[in-house]
């Protein structure tokens, strides 16, 4: 699941490449249309799932996990430029550390999984003290708020769930449902699958009336109670799948965070965005080769990090044994 979420990562960056949905586009290419909402049904998804599992874990403060975790995020954060400069032939050294602050300070969801870490031993703390009923409590309260304040009222605090509050939600969520495997949490695959792909077409089918009626704004958003829904759907479906461990899965899997680091990379996602650009601008049907073109991407940042980590296992790993 972490693999699959991190390639929708790459695929909603790779949808504002493709037509922007309008009510004009709507009324004149309706399957094109539909299609593009239906990319985006899918795909955001993305970062809930990831954080599910993080909750259904459940973080434990370890040096070695959270040394591997930085030394990923500024490993990453200075060689992509370095990368970069060296394929150019340029090198400015302002422009350098610009970059490399930019990749620090200015990716959302860095600053709020690095919080999310931090505030773990707290929130730990929380949900192994509240009984099964408690904290499905608090997680119904703190969906109330974050849907009225967050989703509909845009407060800027919770910025539309890339926030490291929206987090903990989440994270909460994976807990209970760690808890909770009976009921509702213990149907078959097909069930959660079928509730994935369900709800994701109603997605579909508010968004497209919204632009017949002229409704500008997207419904789709991470704190959207009904993407809310999706995610946990789609998670509770990988959860049944029962794979059991495959080492091969949990090779790609522990580098798969690096995909996200590297094509988000502030000098590496021009590119990335200029290659979306072209692919749309010169292929007819352009989603096979987008799909291809992703696919590589993913590939490569997974094997590059691997360098990554037995650079970490020889030198900042012994110095912590």
């Amino acid at each position: 699941m972490r693999i699959l979420s991190m390639f929708l990562v790459l695929m909603i960056h790779y949808i504002p490449s493709r037509t922007l949905p309008t009510h004009d586009t709507l009324a004149h290419d309706t399957l094109g249309t539909l299609f593009d909402l239906e990319l985006r049904s899918i795909c955001f998804v993305c970062v809930n799932c990831f954080i599910l599992i993080s909750g259904y874990f459940g973080i434990r403060w370890k040096l070695k996990s959270f040394s591997n975790l930085l030394f990923q995020i500024l490993f990453w954060t200075i060689v992509c430029p370095l990368l970069i400069s060296a394929a150019t032939g340029t090198f400015n050294l302002s422009e350098f550390f610009k970059t490399v602050y930019l990749n620090c300070f200015s990716r959302w969801f860095i600053e709020a999984y690095i919080g999310l870490y931090v505030l773990a031993p707290l929130i730990n703390s929380f949900i192994e003290k509240s009984t099964h009923r408690e904290l499905g409590i608090f997680i119904i309260a703190f969906y109330v708020f974050s849907t009225l304040f967050g989703y509909l009222g845009k407060a800027p605090d919770i910025n539309e769930g890339m926030s490291v509050f929206s987090l903990m939600g989440l994270y909460l969520i994976g807990a209970y449902l760690r808890r909770k495997q009976n009921g509702i949490f213990d149907l078959s695959k097909y069930v959660y699958l079928g509730a994935y792909l369900v709800t994701g077409f109603i997605m579909v089918a508010i968004a497209a009336l919204a632009l017949k009626v002229g409704i500008t704004a997207s419904p789709y958003g991470y704190l959207n109670p009904l993407i809310i829904l999706e995610s946990i759907a789609l998670f509770l479906f990988f959860k049944k799948l029962n794979i059991g461990h495959i080492k091969w899965i949990n090779y790609i899997a522990a580098s798969s965070f690096a995909v996200y680091l590297i094509h988000g990379d502030f000098s590496i996602s021009p590119l990335y965005q200029m290659a979306c650009d072209y692919i749309e601008a010169h292929y007819t049907p352009s989603f096979p080769y987008a799909l291809l073109f992703m696919a590589g991407v993913f590939i490569v940042s997974v094997m590059a990090d691997k360098v990554r980590l037995f650079i970490y296992k020889h030198t900042l790993l012994k110095l912590l044994k």
